[in-house]
């Protein structure tokens, strides 16, 4: 039998036009007139199957770029890969590793990240199903609950922000903090009074706190009945983590301190942290998410899902991946709150429909863009 080899992987810069401006203690996503810089990856195999991946670079949570994306691709990844087999995905990762290599963690991980969607999506579609009964899970058509970011100034946006996704279908909700102790306190409330009550009360600081204001805000939100807290430090803090930790019983997840599996099995090991939150393109792909889940399970800790604000690639790829590890939601998959790439994507209607996101039977992740429509929308390099 012939092998199935990759035998193309293209690059398709794109944009989509941001129509809310989200920031954040750290950074921000856009604002409102920009246009979102996306990075979209094809892989064809030797018989004609292609896969579709995507990442999306935000210099203030990451050190990669749009524009380090696309390089890194073309220049080292892609040549890497091609002429080898589709499905020996931890030896292509080897190959990627060893043409980019790794820091004090995974190297490139959003641009690998892409290739890596892209070859998950291919293997699936070659094998004729999809992306989450490959990995093992149940390919019964079913649905995913979304969640919606609360990124506003003020206690009062938040109301009239949670009104308006109530009234879409959302039952689920995350917040930013990062301003003042009064200001987060009074936001928190605010955002507990109207939630419905199944649903989990999960804030993010985006690395935004220093030390003394994390102890601060963890006493507070633990007295505020908060759920769980996400990234209060900057992500190379980790010796800042462990004291935090001591003072509080406020449950923790981490996102900008977990690039690879290496550094989620430290915090793991230590007992820093009680979620995993599954972030795609922050992993390094579907692979090296796949490790840490397993170490996730290991540990007994909870899952939570997440993403850089991705369009509907991502989006569906990382719901596809939770929901072979029976996660049901709420997926904090914020893109469309952000931004319109509903040209990109004509069938996104037909998939995605206020506060959930359907996962039917189509091989593969279930969506991919149209090219005429990435080529339209191109930026420049």
């Amino acid at each position: 039998m012939k092998p199935r080899t990759i035998e193309q992987i293209e690059v398709f810069p794109a944009t989509a036009p941001i129509t809310r401006t989200f920031n954040f203690a750290s950074g921000s996503a856009g604002s409102i007139g920009s246009r979102a810089k996306l990075l979209f990856v094809k892989v064809t195999d030797s018989e004609g199957c292609y896969g579709w991946g995507e990442a999306r670079a935000h210099p203030q949570w990451s050190y990669e770029s749009p524009e380090s994306l696309v390089s890194t691709i073309r220049t080292y990844l892609a040549p890497a890969i091609i002429g080898q087999s589709i499905w020996e995905r931890r030896s292509l990762h080897e190959r990627m590793h060893a043409s980019v290599g790794r820091g004090p963690s995974t190297g490139m991980p959003l641009a690998k990240a892409a290739v890596d969607i892209a070859l998950h999506d291919l293997c699936a579609r070659a094998v004729g199903l999809p992306l989450r009964a490959f990995l093992g899970g149940d390919p019964t058509p079913t649905s995913m609950d979304l969640g919606w970011t609360i990124a506003v100034k003020d206690s009062a946006e938040a109301e009239e922000d949670m009104d308006r996704a109530l009234k879409d279908g959302f039952r689920h909700f995350n917040f930013k903090i990062g301003g003042t102790l009064d200001h987060d306190r009074e936001l928190t409330r605010t955002v507990r009074a109207k939630k419905p009550k199944e649903s989990l009360l999960w804030t993010d600081a985006n690395q935004g706190l220093r030390f003394p204001e994390a102890v601060k805000r963890v006493h507070m939100l633990e007295e505020e009945g908060v759920d769980v807290m996400e990234q209060p430090l900057a992500a190379d803090q980790l010796h800042q983590m462990e004291r935090l930790r001591a003072q509080t019983s406020l449950c923790f997840g981490i996102d900008e301190s977990c690039v690879g599996p290496g550094d989620f099995f430290t915090y793991a090991k230590l007992g820093l942290i009680d979620y995993y939150v599954i972030k795609l393109t922050r992993s390094g792909g579907i692979w090296p998410t796949l490790l840490q889940l397993g170490v996730a399970q290991s540990a007994g800790l909870g899952l939570l899902l997440s993403g850089l604000s991705d369009s509907m690639v991502t989006k569906l790829a990382a719901c596809q991946t939770a929901a072979a590890f029976g996660y049901e939601g709420p997926a904090a998959l914020n893109g469309s709150q952000f931004m319109d790439d509903s040209e990109l994507f004509p069938t996104k209607s037909k998939i995605e429909n206020g506060g959930s996101l359907l996962l039917d039977d189509s091989p593969g992740i279930g969506i991919e863009p149209d090219e005429s429509a990435l080529r339209h929308n191109a930026w420049e390099l």
